[in-house]
């Protein structure tokens, strides 16, 4: 089995990551997995000339036509088009992640290009309005558990939102082998498997965050059973419709013990599911030790904060977070929050970011505090680790007076939330709002 992952990183010795671009011909595979926003950049950084794209061959890709040592945007996406058709004629599968639509007007020579013009559609359908809807929520149920991709959205139920659904109300629907197997709280169909000739197209869900550090494994290989799985079901023909005129002895007795089974592994699943819920909810803080970047370390600190009653100012995870601590009598107290992990000792970096923001807020007539919370020697076993930090940070945050902590010691304020000492975790909030250099062990 091989699959080209368009967009969307999938690590694993049966993929082969690659853009629309530089990918090698796409019906020399069994599967795609495309981002189709993934593509939508591509095609907008070629149109403006903001990033260069080359072929597999190295051509360059340009808004023009093709000339002996250039090709142009309209004519290589022409080729997918034909390529992904000829990739679903042989009985292969795309799995696309699902987004609105959206059309690209500026494309030279390719007049109604959208986001959807390489994957063909079901007869008297399109992937736009009134097909193909826009939509946004997070609270994704599946409805087939049977489904190869059913797993898929229990394992990740919770990681991801959908940006779009499906009218499977459109007429014909049901004659076109379409399939739903998961749904929005409201009944929306999210995620489902369209018939196109001898192949198929499944839409999922795309996850809330791009997945990075470990979450790429777990979607890739996840991706990968499904996409097996989905594989080895086509190539078995399915039996005529008569064959349940014959029967056998105990025949009958066995397909109820299957069924019986298929709905036990389900709700083994679900429990599957929410035990896995349960452990992350605890299991998150040990990332605290080990993990780097915004998603591997800095969801898991801001998570610590608010459990030890700091509240974090946006929510959101790509924007730049305040904390901010109700203090009695004090009223509220405000610091900036940066976020930084090395192999080795913390450098610099986070300073950089963390100054810019303070030069900021002072420039604004609201000065701040600030927080800086770092993992230095990350792989290593915390008891064995060397200062965390350079010198010249403990220099840096001691003149501009604000707080360099590391994540092992915010996990043993954790700890001690969760074991209910509220004493050490008060101690641990204050010398963080007070602490002017590097917080010191107690």
């Amino acid at each position: 089995m091989r699959i080209l992952s368009l967009g969307f990183p999938m690590p694993g010795p049966s993929v082969d990551n690659h853009t629309f671009a530089n990918a090698p011909t796409f019906f020399d595979y069994d599967a795609l997995v495309v981002d189709p926003q993934a593509l939508s950049r591509l095609i907008e950084e070629v149109v403006s000339g903001s990033a260069e794209h080359t072929t597999r061959s190295g051509e360059r890709v340009v808004n023009a036509p093709t000339s002996p040592d250039a090709v142009g945007l309209a004519d290589l996406l022409r080729d997918r088009q034909e390529e992904t058709a000829r990739l679903l004629a042989r009985g292969g599968l795309v799995v696309c992640f699902a987004y609105p639509n959206v059309v690209h007007h500026q494309v030279a020579s390719f007049t109604g290009c959208d986001r959807y013009f390489w994957l063909p559609a079901p007869p008297g359908l399109q992937y736009r309005e009134p097909f193909l809807r826009r939509g946004t929520g997070s609270e994704i149920i599946p409805t087939e558990h049977d489904h190869p991709f059913g797993p898929f959205v229990h394992q990740f139920r919770g990681k991801l939102a959908y940006q779009a659904y499906f009218a499977d109300d459109a007429p014909g629907f049901p004659d076109l082998s379409g399939r739903v197997f998961a749904r929005s709280a409201g009944g929306a169909a999210v995620a489902l498997e369209l018939s196109l000739g001898r192949g198929r197209a499944v839409f999922l869900p795309p996850p809330v965050r791009p997945p990075s550090g470990d979450q790429r494994y777990a979607y890739s290989n996840a991706l990968q059973d499904a996409i097996r799985h989905t594989l080895r079901l086509a190539a078995t023909s399915g039996p005529p419709a008569w064959l349940h005129e014959h029967e056998l002895p105990g025949l009958s007795e066995r397909l109820a013990a299957r069924d019986e089974a298929e709905r036990q592994v389900a709700q083994a699943q679900d429990a599957l599911t929410a035990a896995e819920e349960r452990v992350q909810e605890l299991d998150r803080y040990r990332r605290l030790l080990w993990q780097e970047g915004k998603y591997g370390l800095e969801e898991p600190v801001r998570d610590a904060l608010a459990l030890l009653g700091f509240r974090l100012v946006p929510q959101d995870i790509d924007t730049p977070a305040q904390v901010h601590l109700e203090v009695g009598r004090r009223g509220q107290q405000v610091a900036l929050l940066e976020v930084e992990a090395s192999d080795e000792a913390v450098g610099m970096d986070g300073h950089y970011r963390l100054r810019r923001r303070l030069e900021e807020a002072i420039a604004g007539g609201k000065p701040k505090r600030g927080l800086l919370i770092i993992n230095g020697y990350r792989t290593q076993p915390p008891s064995q680790r060397a200062a965390q930090y350079q010198d010249a940070l403990r220099v840096a945050a001691e003149s501009l007076r604000y707080c360099v902590t590391t994540t092992e010691q915010l996990f043993h304020a954790c700890r001690a939330a969760l074991e209910g000492d509220e004493a050490t975790v008060h101690a641990f909030r204050e010398r963080l709002l007070t602490t002017e250099g590097v917080l010191k062990e107690d």
